[in-house]
């Protein structure tokens, strides 16, 4: 899975430094993970957005 990652990265013209590399690979682990642990069918309930206004609420 690591060399699948770094070359996708690589193909998409993303040089990741060796020292960046164990981080990059916990973080996608973790992220996998998050996947996981969703109820797809409470999350299809959410029918919601949220929107940046800047200056503040809008009325």
């Amino acid at each position: 899975m690591t060399e699948h990652i770094l070359q996708t990265l690589e193909d998409k013209g993303i040089k990741v430094p060796k020292a960046h590399v164990q981080p990059l690979l916990a973080q996608w682990e973790a992220f996998q993970q998050s996947k996981k642990n969703l109820d797809l069918a409470k999350r299809a309930d959410y029918d919601i957005s949220l929107t940046h206004v800047p200056g503040g609420d809008q009325t």
